[in-house]
Parts: C-alpha cells; sequence; structure tokens
C-alpha cells in the first residue's frame, strides 16, 4: 500500500514540475554549451563514478551498494531549484538541468545501475531488468513531466497559479507517506545510519565541491555555478526511494528497501549541509 503511495507521489510531484517547465527551458541549456557540459559532466558522469568509489572505499556491498548507485542517477528535482534560488543561484540554469536530468534519468538510471550491480552484487544482477525498470522510471519519472508541460500549455496562465499550490501539496503528500515509512522502520534506518551515514556525507560534500570546480574551470559566473553545484550535490530523493521500493523485495509493507534506504538517509544529510552552503554562497552573490 506505502509502494503505491509513494509511486503516486513521485508521479504528482513531477507532474507538478512539468507545470513549471517550458520548452524554452530545454533550449536555454541547449544554447549554453559550456553550462550544459558542465550539467552533463557532473551529473551524468562524475556523480555516478564518485559514488561508485565511494562505496568501495567505506565497503559498502550488496543492496545497500546498489541503492547509492540508483540515488547518484536521480535528478535534482524542484527542491534543487528553490534551494538554488536561496543561494542567489542561477534559478533559469537550475531549471534547465532539471528538466533535462528528469527524461535522461528513464534511461541513464537502470543502465548505470545494471552495470553497477554486475560489478557490486553480482547475484542480485539477474533480478534486475533493464528495459522493466527503463519503463517503471519512464512512466513514473517523465511520463509526468512530460504530461504536466502540455497541461500548462492547454491551461496557459491558470498553469502559473495552479503550479504552486499542486508543488505544495506534492511535496506535503510525499512527505506523509516518507514519514509513514520511517516510523515504522526507524529501527531499520537507524541501524544502517552509521554504515550509510559517512559515505553518503562525504558524497553529497564531495559533489558540490565538485560542482564548483567543474563551473569555475569552465568560466561559469558565480550564479550558474552555485547551481550547479547545487544540482550535483541535492538530489531527488522521493525517485531514489520509489525505485528502490520497486526492485526490492520488503520483508513488511513498507517500501523502506535496502535499495530504498540510501535515499532516505542521504534526503536528511542534505538538508543538514545545504544550509550553510546557501548562507556562503549568498554572501559571495552581493
Amino acid at each position: 500500500m506505502i509502494e503505491v503511495g509513494l509511486s503516486a507521489s513521485l508521479a504528482f510531484i513531477m507532474f507538478a514540475l512539468g507545470l513549471s517547465l517550458k520548452t524554452r527551458d530545454f533550449r536555454a541549456a541547449i544554447s549554453q554549451p559550456k553550462a550544459l557540459l558542465a550539467g552533463v559532466l557532473t551529473q551524468i558522469f562524475l556523480l555516478p563514478l564518485v559514488a561508485f568509489v565511494l562505496v568501495l572505499l567505506f565497503g559498502i556491498d550488496g543492496q545497500l551498494a546498489i541503492g547509492i548507485m540508483i540515488l547518484s542517477c536521480c535528478p535534482g528535482g524542484v527542491t534543487s531549484n528553490i534551494m538554488t534560488k536561496l543561494a542567489k543561484g542561477d534559478v533559469a540554469l537550475s531549471i534547465s538541468y532539471t528538466a533535462l536530468a528528469s527524461v535522461a534519468t528513464a534511461f541513464t538510471l537502470p543502465i548505470i545501475m545494471n552495470l553497477s550491480a554486475r560489478l557490486l552484487s553480482p547475484e542480485t544482477t539477474g533480478n534486475l531488468s533493464i528495459l522493466l525498470l527503463s519503463l517503471k522510471v519512464f512512466a513514473l519519472a517523465t511520463v509526468p513531466v512530460l504530461f504536466g508541460m502540455l497541461s500548462a500549455k492547454w491551461l496557459g496562465s491558470k498553469a502559473q497559479g495552479l503550479e504552486p499550490k499542486l508543488s505544495k501539496f506534492a511535496n506535503l503528500l510525499f512527505g506523509l507517506v516518507v514519514l509513514g515509512v520511517l516510523v515504522s522502520q526507524w529501527s531499520v534506518f537507524i541501524g544502517n545510519l552509521q554504515v550509510l551515514g559517512p559515505a553518503l556525507l562525504v558524497l553529497n560534500l564531495t559533489m558540490l565541491a565538485i560542482g564548483l570546480v567543474v563551473g569555475s574551470s569552465l568560466g561559469l559566473n558565480t550564479q550558474k555555478t552555485t547551481a550547479l553545484a547545487v544540482e550535483a550535490g541535492f538530489q531527488n530523493g522521493t525517485i531514489g526511494i520509489v525505485v528502490g521500493s520497486l526492485i526490492g523485495v520488503s520483508s513488511s509493507t513498507t517500501a523502506l528497501t535496502p535499495y530504498s534506504l540510501p535515499s532516505a538517509v542521504y534526503g536528511v544529510l542534505m538538508l543538514l549541509t545545504i544550509p550553510p552552503f546557501i548562507v556562503w554562497r549568498r554572501k559571495l552573490s552581493f
């Protein structure tokens, strides 16, 4: 039942995100080749690579290791756009990254997850179907975004007033569902915090730093570099938890499987690291 709630919440959140997106957001990203290159480099290539290296360094294996790789393939989502705005970063660029990543996730996540599973947990590889998982992710994450964009076009100015309300409701709905999962599986969550916490904290801080380094190296201004760093370090745990629940087998009626745990833990940790980052970047923008 909770798995259904998570999936429905994710679809609704992505639909609300789609309402806020325009085709010009995709064009904006393509029209800025250096910024687009930076986003592809950090999110599509470096994030999974760094996650894979940390999994090996911290000795994490099995389903938890695959769960971290699932997390590393998730886009920033609408929350990263809000954090970029608070940090006085380039919100338009952040939205462009989110738009592209939300579409790409359906293709990159299953492929990277399957490849990493072969290396990190060969015994689970037989249970993972790239085609089936691609279809599931596409149906839950990409289709709602596309439908939201079409709805925004059909509704016109009405969509602008509707989108903030739907986004707030969707995030509240998901928060309640995840809270229910955490409460029911609190001992499991705490029990794995010591195992996952250090690796995920290092992943978060490393990706924030890599975003800053890549942005500066490619000559992006302060606002664009801030947007890149937030997108690299602030992942959409919603997708990670849902995907983990789709491929994992839970021993209870909850959806917090070992595949989902890293996304749940990361979602808490990044809320602790992002405030000081926001304060620092705001000072640089004045």
